[in-house]
């Protein structure tokens, strides 16, 4: 028997949230608060009243990879839904704090994206996986990606033609850098017949793309693919890890900086490549550790070949298995973590043991940012200002900046 329903809320993944009369919470995709929407068991539910000011129309078919749940939002309420998942991690966690207005990119902005690509019938589709399923969609034009992604998503489906050698899936990642695309595809590179490399090379300059490797290894480099960070040169490892969206990592970057003040001694924990060490390098000495050998490596080259930079020593160390003690900390004035969604629990344990006077974390989690800033928090550290960035657009993803002193 069929209901009519009043949406009331949001979940978690941006679906419209309501109760039947028998008190049962029910779910509904691209439903909004405020609308009215009729529910039966066993089928698809249908809108009976809409908001005038939704962006899009409700449709079933409608971005179908996964990624993007919020394009119908309005605006006003997307931002305000964003924001929400940083304040209430915070409130879960007890940590009392005035949540700045969210930090946003526009469409078309993200440079690097990770795509499955497999044999379907004749063809060889690369897209996303398909909304709690594995379903592949083909990625087509795609709102969020950089236009130069999409203008090269057809090479990119050659690409995994070439190197892929059964119907099982196949992962490609794509980064736009300044000197053109990066491309690394899942694989073995040592397998590659002359043949393969040949039709690889000849993709690559078809599209005119700086370097294509595959399982990691370079097989055709037309260019070194570089990347700037506060304007500091790094040639990034093949699929290393950056931050997706430029205008999302320049906000990260004036944040930190601008935290850090006139700090002269400074850690960088989870450094990566080096998005935050360069630009906190041109004022203050800068202490980098990161358990990728090959992103430290990036990172020192650069520093070599960068000038004006103060002194960056930077290690190779798996911060979760051995996290900076205190008096490894001893001379810095201040710390920054970037770490992955898993936080750094124990090195903020660690850290709330320490003098360390400034504290900057950056965070793509915000449950775990919360947990890590209330150990900072009972550690003495005073939380003094929190940003969200909205780097993963129309996604339940968010970034955030957070601030404390000792």
């Amino acid at each position: 028997m069929s209901e009519v329903v009043t949406i009331t809320g949001l979940g978690a993944e941006g679906d419209g949230a309501a109760t039947t009369a028998a008190g049962a919470q029910v779910f509904i995709p691209q439903a909004l608060p405020g609308e009215r929407w009729r529910v039966e068991e066993g089928y698809a539910a249908e809108p009976v009243e809409l908001l005038p000011d939704r962006r899009r129309p409700p449709n079933i078919d409608d971005e179908p990879c996964g990624g993007c749940v919020a394009r119908h939002m309005p605006l006003a309420m997307y931002h305000d839904w964003k924001r929400e998942f940083l304040v209430r991690a915070l409130r879960q966690h007890g940590v009392a704090a005035e949540v700045q207005p969210l930090i946003t990119v526009p469409e078309h902005s993200r440079r690097r994206a990770t795509f499955n690509a497999q044999r379907i019938g004749s063809e060889m589709r690369i897209g996303y996986h398909g909304r709690r399923s594995h379903d592949l969609v083909a990625a087509g034009d795609c709102p969020v990606l950089d236009r130069q992604i999409v203008a090269l998503l057809p090479s990119l489906a050659d690409l995994a033609e070439v190197v892929a050698t059964g119907n099982e899936t196949t992962r490609v990642v794509v980064t736009i850098t300044d000197t053109g695309a990066d491309v690394d595809v899942e694989g073995d590179e040592a397998g590659l017949t002359a043949r393969v490399r040949s039709r690889i090379s000849d993709i690559a300059a078809a599209a005119r793309m700086a370097r294509i490797s595959v399982g990691g290894v370079p097989v055709i480099e037309r260019q070194a693919p570089v990347l700037h960070f506060a304007g500091k040169a790094v040639t990034p490892p093949p699929g290393a890890f950056l931050q997706a969206v430029p205008q999302a990592e320049q906000a990260m970057i004036d944040l930190v900086t601008a935290a850090l003040g006139k700090s002269k001694n400074v850690g960088d924990l989870f450094c990566g490549l080096g998005t935050l060490t360069l630009p906190i390098a041109r004022k203050a000495r800068v202490m980098a550790f990161d358990s990728d050998r090959v992103a430290i490596d990036a990172l020192n080259d650069a520093q070599r070949k960068n000038q004006g930079l103060k002194p960056i020593t930077a290690r190779v160390r798996d911060l979760f298995q051995d996290p900076l003690a205190p008096l490894e900390m001893k001379d810095l004035d201040a710390v920054v973590l970037d770490p992955p969604r898993a936080g750094a629990k124990d090195q903020c344990d660690r850290l709330s043991k320490s003098k360390v006077k400034r504290v900057v974390m950056v965070s793509c989690n915000p449950a775990t940012l919360a947990r890590d800033l209330r150990i900072l928090i009972d550690g003495g550290y005073r939380l003094d200002a929190i940003t969200p960035i909205d780097q993963f657009l129309y996604s339940p993803h968010l970034e955030a900046v957070a601030v404390l002193t000792r």
